[in-house]
Formats: structure tokens, sequence, C-alpha cells
């Protein structure tokens, strides 16, 4: 099935127009956009109602989560518009927002273009263990976000906020099975330990066989799903003026990695399956002191360790499968992370008309990697040491009741030290600044409109992948080119956003609206060197880029038992300045993992008291897999639907998500590794999720 952009034409006019047409209210539906309306955004410097952000931010809280019947982060990202992932691992690590975004798991520079926090600490490109169990919010900021979240919001950033601690005694449960082997279960319980302390605990485990079958092995979970999440929270009331908050997460992920497939369909021959593992501990320390009179203290510290095991077989095959052609070989990375952060905070009085922020911030992150390839003579190891550090403050400046404008800056700084095996040393320094003024103004008593000028920047880095394949016998031509690129600059941005929020006279629709224009400078993109079956993948920066588009959030009550909303995003971008390894260029054209729309929308219909239906769909256009080739996704158009049923304490859920079972793909390689075909190139990809449907049982105290 196809969506063209006729038909996204004609739906956001259907949306647009809706607010004209006369819908009756009930006490709870307005209940509910009133409840949307005091959203509070807790990732911004300051905590701030979304009605009040000056940049497009997606929310999604506990009961989205559940409509979606999602399990993973990536579950429900297809819900926020203009957002973008690609898998190359079991999960989608790495996430684009606005067509801005890596695409692979063994990405240099540290940092992403798109970060990812959970409970404030770090997890960026580590998405692997990102259930969604007892998840209190999700916030997804779209655009420039170097000013809220330095080095790792150049494009936007994910923020996930876990239910807190409280004194109220609490008790959720929930269980589901589905098809392909799947299940999962879930605890949190929490209440108060004293009149001064408060906890609560979790622990979700997630299991599939996954969506492949290894026909050579006889095995359907090759590619499987083996996923433990667990988390505590700690409040402690210390005094009148002193909290005391303390999160800790354990993450224990065994999945398995057979993913593309020489058939190019859900079928797969490697005799030696790959895995993705990833065990990791955190725990993250919050003091509030409210005791001064012209100012809060905040300090916040975290700390997190992960081991990573990431290994495929590179061959897809099996030795016999094309004896005189055939070639057979692994390829694994073992990773050892540590990263250190402390951040110190002063805010102004709530209660004052003109509020600011200032901070410090330090974060330290070492990285130990040992690859074990088959056609190294000896492992190749390297240690990366990145320290970032930064001065940060907020103006809020009241013009009148109906006026203010906010000016946010963010002055950096980052050493980068990096060792590897190849006596390769390089000490790298870079100073840079993320900046943002914006004009709000209201509008009436519930809407507002605001304008935005904001500059974003990421830091360079060192091409540690590239460095580890100069020994690599398939690629010693290209020894000299390896070496010339070890190193790559810093990327900075640009960007304008117009948006108005608001909700209408009488209460039933609720709009978001967002438009923009980012001028990208200095653009780092991925290339790659390709020699038979053996390739490279290293950073270079183009010469510029630009995105634009538009973004449009929207729910409505349509009738006293049926709400609807949509999430539309158009985008348009442009790279030029890239020249490929084979000698060809790219100027003026679209770049990687950027569909030009994005559509998700649905209903929610009470058919009873007790019993809610949804139905929804996400629709996304084609897409460049990469700036090394210029082969293409197909459009996507997929449906999904839940019947949910709630008395007392229970809710029971039957869903399925891709109802019409669309096969659809997510990331995508073109070259030659096929020995049945002497190596004929192909577009090989892996597919997104097939047809699921099962049932969850919650229950709730």
């Amino acid at each position: 099935m196809t969506f063209n952009k006729t038909s996204l034409a004609s739906l956001i006019s259907l949306c647009l127009i809706s607010n004209y047409v006369s819908a009756q209210t009930t006490d709870e539906q307005l209940s509910e956009i009133n409840e949307l309306e005091r959203i509070t955004v807790r990732g911004a410097l300051s905590a701030t109602p979304l009605s009040e952000m000056a940049t497009s931010v997606s929310v999604f809280d506990e009961q989205a989560i559940l409509e979606r019947q999602a399990q993973h982060l990536e579950d429900i990202l297809n819900r926020a518009a203009n957002v973008n992932f690609a898998s190359g691992a079991s999960r989608g690590r790495f996430i684009q927002i606005r067509g801005i975004g890596e695409r692979s798991q063994f990405t240099d520079p540290i940092n992403p273009s798109v970060g990812y926090l959970v409970d404030g600490i770090n997890y960026s490109g580590l998405l692997a263990g990102a259930s969604t169990f007892d998840i209190e919010q999700i916030e997804i900021f779209k655009g420039p976000n170097s000013a809220r979240f330095g080095a790792d919001g150049l494009a936007g950033m994910i923020n996930v906020l876990s239910k807190d601690a409280s004194d109220q005694t609490s008790l959720d449960a929930q269980f589901g099975v589905a098809n392909y082997g799947s299940w999962q279960m879930g605890a949190a319980v929490g209440g108060g330990l004293s009149d001064t302390v408060d906890y609560r605990l979790s622990v979700h485990q997630n299991s599939s066989d996954g969506f492949v079958e290894n026909t050579w092995l006889g095995r359907d979970d090759t590619n499987g799903v083996d996923e433990l999440t667990a988390r505590a929270k700690l409040n402690w009331q210390a005094s009148d003026d002193l909290s005391v908050k303390t999160v800790i997460h354990l993450i224990d992920v065994d999945n398995g990695y057979d993913a593309f497939s020489l058939n190019r369909d859900r079928t797969t021959l490697s005799d030696e399956p790959g895995v993705d593992t990833q065990e990791s501990e955190a725990v993250g320390l919050t003091l509030d002191y409210q005791g001064l009179d012209w100012a809060n203290v905040q300090l916040q510290s975290s700390f997190m360790q992960a081991d990573l095991v990431y290994g495929y077989d590179e061959d897809w095959s099996y030795v016999g499968i094309a004896p005189g052609w055939e070639y057979s070989s692994t390829d694994y990375y073992f990773r050892e992370r540590e990263e250190s952060t402390i951040q110190a905070k002063l805010s102004s009085k709530a209660n004052k008309s003109n509020t600011w922020v200032i901070g410090f911030y330090l974060a330290d992150k070492i990285e130990d990697l040992t690859r074990e390839y088959t056609w190294l003579t000896t492992p190749f190891e390297s240690q990366v040491d990145r320290v970032d550090s930064a001065l940060f403050g907020q103006y809020k400046h009241v013009l009148s009741d109906e006026q203010w404008i906010t000016t946010s800056v963010r002055l950096a700084s980052q050493t980068l030290d990096y060792d590897d095996s190849n006596l390769i040393n390089e000490d790298l320094e870079h100073n840079d600044w993320g900046a943002e003024i914006s004009y709000h103004q209201q509008v009436g008593d519930s809407s507002m409109l605001y304008l935005s000028l904001v500059r974003s920047y990421k830091m360079g880095g060192v091409n540690g992948q590239a460095l580890g394949k100069i020994d690599d016998e398939d690629l010693v031509e290209f020894r000299q080119d390896l070496l010339d690129n070890a190193i790559f600059d810093a990327e900075s941005l640009i960007g304008i956003e117009f948006g108005i929020k608001g909700v209408n006279q009488d209460g039933s629709l609720l709009l978001d609206f967002t438009t923009f224009y980012q001028k990208r400078n200095d653009v780092q993109y991925k290339n790659s060197i390709v020699n038979e079956q053996s390739f490279v993948d290293f950073y270079n920066n183009a010469a510029d880029g630009k995105n634009y588009g538009i973004e449009v959030s929207l729910n409505y009550i349509l009738s006293d038992a049926i709400d609807t909303f949509a999430n539309i995003g158009y985008l348009k971008t442009e790279i030029s300045g890239i020249t490929r390894k084979d000698g060809s260029t790219i100027d003026k054209r679209d770049q990687a993992h950027a569909p030009s729309y994005h559509v998700n929308a649905g209903l929610n219909w009470r058919v009873t008291d007790n019993l809610n239906w949804l139905i929804e769909f996400d629709a996304k256009d084609e897409f460049f897999y990469s700036f090394s080739h210029d082969q293409q996704s197909d459009s996507i158009f997929i449906t999904h639907t839940s019947l949910d049923y709630q008395i007392e304490n229970w809710r029971v859920s039957l869903y399925a998500r891709n109802l019409f079972d669309e096969q659809y793909a997510n990331r995508g390689f073109y070259f030659g590794n096929d020995p049945r075909d002497a190596y004929e190139d192909h577009l090989y990809e892996q597919f997104g999720e097939p047809r699921r449907v099962g049932i969850n049982f919650k229950y709730q105290y």
C-alpha cells in the first residue's frame, strides 16, 4: 500500500478544518484536553509547561504507551512527527530527528546528533535496554537543543522519566504474550518507608524469538530478544528545605543478531549468528536545596558503567554454500564504557516575574574497544577518553502579561584523547557554543505563538573504525586514505522556528503547529570504502546542508464517544559537497533517513464505559538509506489497533501492530555479498516489525 503526497495534503486539510466541525464535548473529554494543556516538560533547564515551550516537543505519557502496547522505546517513536530510526543491531539504536542523526552502531564521534537520557542519566547510543515499563513520561525535543543539552543535542534529545517514588502505596503488575514466542512480565511497587523517605522498585522482562528464521540451522530464535530492566528510586526529604533523590538502573540485554538475509527476506543462512548484548549499572543522585532567600540550588551527579558485545556473521552464510566463491568471517566488537557526570545549577525563585538559571556541567566518558575480526592477525584495541565541560545560563524577561523573551547560552569545551594498538595517538581540543533566543506572545487565555533563533553544535572526533581496518588484507591499497581521514571536524547548525500552541474556544481542539528552517555547516556524514566483500565506514565533513519543514500535532474531540489525533510532519532536506570514494559526487540531494512526509493518526472510540477501541496508522515516505549509495526504502503505510477492557483495577488489552503485515525496512546496504551470484550488487535491508498480535493484562493499585 502506498501513501502519496496528495493523500497527505488531504489529511492535513481534513485535520485543520475539523476545528469548524460542531462537537458536543463531555466533561470527561474536556478534562482530558485540560490535562494536556497542563503537561510539564521536565527536560528543559527549568520545568516548563508544554504550552509555553518555544520549541517542538512531543510528549507521551503512560496512557499513550499503553494505547500503543509499546514494550520498548522504538515501538512508540513513530508517533512523533519527523522522527526516524535506523537498525543495524538488534534494536533501532540510532535516531534521526528532522533528517539529522547517525544510522549505525559503530559510528564515531562518540557523541550522537540525538541524545538519550533516562532519569537524567546519559544512555546515548544504548537503546537496547529502553524498556517503557513503569515510565511516566517520554519527551522528544525536536530541533537544535545544544543550549539545553550540550554536545548530544545538535538535532534533538529524547528524555525519559520513570515513575517517581511517592508516599502513596502502589502496585503495578503486567503480563503479556504475543506471536513469535514473545512474552513480557513486569512489576512495580512503591510507598513510604517513613514520614520522610519514599521508594519505588520496578523490574521488567521482555523476551521474543525474533522475526527471522535461520533455515540453515533450523532455528527461529537467532535474532531473538532477551531484555531485563530494573529500576529503584529513593526520595528522602531531609529537611523542609533539602530533598535527596537517588535512582539506580540495572540492565541485562542478551539479544541475538542475525538480521540480514542473502535471500533478501526474513530467512537467514548464517552458520555463526551474531550477538548484541549489554550489561550496565547506573546510579544518579539529585540534591535540591530551597533554603536561600534569593535562589534554589540543585546538584546532580551520575555514574554509568556498561559492557557491550556486538558481533555478526559477516558472510551471512555457511561453509559450502558456493565452493570456490565463498568466504567465511565473523566480526566482534567488545566495548567497555564508563561515564561520570556532575552538574550544579542555581535558579531564581518561582515567584519572580523575571526568572533565571545559571550552572556548570562536567562529564568524563571513557570507552575501551576490542575488535576481534577474522582478517586481523591480532585484535584491534582502542581507548577514547572524552571530557566535556560547560557553563550555561537562561534568562526569562517579562515584557508584559502577554509577552516575554527567553535567552539561553551554553559555552562548552571538549578534550578527546585517542590511543589504539596501531600506535595512532590523537589529542583533540575544541571549544564551541550553543544559544537560543525566543519571543513568546500569549494570545487570549489559552493560546501562544513563538519565534526562536537557535545555534547548536556537535564536536568533531576520531574515525576509530577506519583506523581499526588499516591492516585489513583487502584494504591495503586504501591504507593512506584511511590514515588521511583519521580526524573529522565539528558541525554546527543555525535554526529559526515559528510555532503556535493553543486550544479552540469550546475546548474540543488542541493544536501544536511548528515551521522551521535549519542551516547545517560542515555536515558530518558517513563515507565508505568498499572493495569486493571488505568495507569500512568513516566520517567526513560535507560543505553544507539545509533542513526545513512543518510539524502539526492535533487532538480533537469529534463526539461524546470519539477522540481523534494526528501527528503530521513534512520535511525537505538537501546536502552538498560530498565526494564518494568512487569519484561520484552528491550535490543538492536529499539527506539520508529523511522521509519527506511522516503521518501518525488515529481515533479512540469509547464503545462503553469500560470498553475502548483504538485504531491508528503510520505513514512514511521513501528515503535514502545512505550517502555512500543512492538506494531508497519503500514508502510505508501500516495500521495498528487495540481493544481495551477496564474494570476496577484491571485492564485487558488485545492488540495488533502492523495489522495487515506490511513488509518495510529501516536500514539498507548496497554491495555484493552472495557467492551464489558471484557477488553481484544488491540492496540488503533489515526489516521492521511484522504483524504482532498479542494480549496484555495489567493490574494497578
